[in-house]
């Protein structure tokens, strides 16, 4: 009894140790996974700044889905969808004021959305 008490104690001083590195590395991969796509020096009323954010985003997106796309070894169709959900979060993270200017330059990207 004695040897398995000390082989469950073992056990568990080992597991415990090891939460916090998986915890470490969640975060670590956490990071890699975010997008920035500055537009504090674009006025996307422009259509030429409006264009520099078209660029810079589909450009973000790219390298992203790239990324992930090697590391998960997406196939094709994975990556169309990366492309999209990227994108249309990209959009979702401008301001509505941001949005407007925007769809007044005539420079919006349209972003598919399938629904079943």
């Amino acid at each position: 009894m004695r040897k398995f008490m000390i082989s469950l104690t073992t056990i568990a001083t080992l597991t415990l140790a090891a939460v916090p590195l998986i915890g470490i590395t969640q975060a670590a991969h956490a990071g890699e996974r975010q997008v920035t796509v500055r537009v504090g020096d674009l006025n996307l009323a422009d259509p030429a700044d409006a264009a520099e954010f078209d660029a810079r985003a589909t450009d973000a997106t790219k390298r992203f889905c790239r990324a992930r796309a090697m590391k998960e070894r997406l196939d094709l169709l994975s990556r169309r969808a990366c492309s999209l959900e990227v994108r249309a979060e990209i959009n979702d993270k401008l301001s509505v004021k941001q949005r407007k200017a925007l769809a007044s330059s005539g420079r919006v990207t349209p972003v598919a959305v399938a629904s079943f």
